[in-house]
């Protein structure tokens, strides 16, 4: 039986405060940079799915047991406006039920994204009933040249609603509302644990939109909230917003033109917060049916092919307007960015900017990119994109095994300070201070090699390429990740955590010798800490493995 709603009903209750619901279970949420799931820290590690996989229960039913074979727990799934709302008012919630109800079959937790109005820049999951009525809900302009990324010369367009319609914000929050009101009365025991608020935000072949409503709006005055919040947080702006607003003279009143200038980046930053300020109306307007963290996610930018706003996305959260999202958007728990560029460090850096908490809801199969996020920049999530494309038996799928059951051994070392990530990008030795040590950390066969070579032995050729990560008609190759990675836990009582694969790990502490007193092999289970091997003599030239993800924990010894 479908689950029909009114829009009468929706109406009184939008209206109403936070709903009565039965909840087994604290509300999952974000405090002190940390993601409690159960009151719990919880460590959102998983994938997300390709986007038309959840609109099929049926298509789905296998997906779901890979997914476990694959030991991922959080899986990114989505809702979408034109299954959700097919007629206005009328509201069907089937499938999120299924996904709900199936997650809870294999303790799995999930993370909601809404296709709402936007999605990629443009509005294809908006309704029919949306797209038809261009009165009511009128399309943006965009007058530029610029070539749109993903398209081709004889490609059908994409409707593009105007975020300056107050009547598609209205409607895209009510139906926002509902759903989010349905998930407070049918998961009490949280199975979904975060939202995000529509996908990957702007515009596109433009740096702001020229229709009429907009035009109106960029002749209008910065709002003083904007300006307030500029002046009062200077010493932290991102260097391009700063330097945008001081070649006007840091102005603290006038029109948009007047203020940031007329060029794209002023550009940007009006259509930023115009985008920043509908999301923040959905997510207001969600939590107050169930208070869940929620975000919006971001099309990098600019990068290499896209220097300009308009190549990508102008408006949503890029990296140069984190301050007016931040700003315009106080309901949103954080700002994600999906990490498809070569350089994932530092996306990770530019994304951990004035205490917003780092998740990654979109990334390639580039497993080194967990462990260096988890142990430099505290992210509380990572999510590799097409996850139903992962082998079973990937390097993936090993580190989420490898990881799972230490979400409180890893959360309470964030905290305080006790992890440190590591990802060998080349062939040099990195240095880490911790726990009292100098660190020395180098790419294990680079070392094995030399040592063969040494005492006049052959060293081993160089190893084959690392099988794909992704199996399937349909899925782009990804090969394994070749680099040295992992993380260093300083434990409390003195000893350490290696988990990773590919490096080693040598500790100093000045003029103090140290040496290896026990080492072991094991893993994190619900009981805690299970010993395997304890590993000595040839293991101690390689404790973490050169081919698999591995944990060894090792307790050091300084002579008298």
């Amino acid at each position: 039986m479908r689950n029909m709603i009114c829009s009468m009903m929706l109406a009184i209750a939008a209206a109403s405060a936070v709903p009565d619901r039965v909840s087994a279970a604290p509300i999952p949420a974000i405090r002190e940079g940390q993601l409690l799931v159960d009151g719990k820290p919880y460590l959102a590690l998983g994938g997300e799915l390709h986007n038309s996989s959840a609109s099929s229960a049926e298509y789905m039913q296998p997906v779901w047991d890979k997914l476990q074979a694959m030991h991922v727990r959080t899986v990114v799934t989505t809702a979408s406006w034109e299954d959700t709302e097919p007629t206005e008012g009328r509201f069907d919630f089937t499938l999120v039920d299924t996904q709900i109800a199936e997650a809870k079959q294999r303790d799995m937790r999930l993370v909601l994204i809404w296709f709402g109005a936007f999605k990629n820049a443009a509005s294809t999951y908006a309704p029919s009933w949306v797209r038809s009525d261009t009165r009511r809900f009128p399309r943006a302009v965009a007058t530029s040249t610029q070539k749109e990324a993903f398209t081709y010369k004889e490609a059908m367009p994409k409707p593009v609603l105007s975020v300056f319609s107050p009547e598609l914000m209205k409607a895209d929050a009510k139906a926002f509302a509902a759903l989010m009101q349905h998930l407070a009365q049918v998961d009490p025991d949280h199975r979904l644990i975060m939202v995000q608020v529509n996908n990957e935000t702007g515009l596109l072949r433009d740096s702001r939109d020229r229709s009429a409503l907009a035009q109106a709006a960029w002749n209008g005055r910065v709002p003083a909230q904007l300006l307030k919040f500029l002046a009062a947080n200077r010493k932290r702006l991102k260097p391009e917003l700063d330097a945008v607003w001081s070649r006007q003279g840091r102005k603290t009143a006038g029109t948009w033109a007047e203020v940031f200038g007329t060029d794209w980046q002023a550009d940007e930053i009006f259509i930023a917060w115009h985008f920043a300020r509908y999301m923040e109306t959905l997510a207001a307007a969600g939590k107050r049916q169930l208070p869940l963290p929620m975000y919006t996610n971001a099309w990098l930018g600019p990068q290499e092919g896209q220097p300009m706003a308009g190549q990508y996305p102008s408006g949503g959260p890029a990296r140069r307007v984190l301050d007016i999202w931040q700003a315009a958007a106080p309901s949103l728990d954080l700002l994600a960015p999906d990490i498809y560029v070569p350089d994932a460090k530092q996306v990770l850096a530019d994304y951990d900017h004035a205490g917003n908490t780092l998740f990654v809801p979109e990334a390639q199969f580039r497993t080194g990119d967990i462990f260096w996020a988890l142990g430099q920049h505290r992210t509380i999530g990572y999510s590799v994109f097409g996850i139903e494309d992962g082998r079973i038996d990937s390097q993936l799928a090993q580190a989420f095994f490898a990881l799972s059951g230490m979400d409180g051994v890893i959360a309470e070392a964030q905290a305080e300070g006790r992890i440190a990530g590591i990802l060998l990008d080349d062939d040099k030795p990195s240095a880490i201070k911790l726990g009292g040590y100098t660190i020395t950390v180098q790419q294990t066969t680079i070392l094995l090699r030399q040592m063969l070579l040494d005492v006049g032995l052959q060293a081993p050729p160089p190893p084959p390429p690392l099988p794909s990560e992704t199996e399937g008609p349909t899925a782009r190759p990804a090969p394994g990740d070749s680099r040295a990675f992992g993380l260093v836990i300083a434990e409390k009582d003195g000893s350490f955590l290696l988990i990773g694969k590919g490096f080693t790990a040598d500790f100093s502490n000045g003029s103090v010798p140290v040496e290896v007193d026990r080492a072991e092999e094991g893993r994190f289970t619900a009981t805690g800490w299970k010993a395997g091997r304890s590993l000595n003599g040839d293991e101690r030239l390689s404790l973490i493995p050169t081919d698999r993800v591995g944990i060894v924990r090792i307790r050091l010894l300084s002579p008298r």
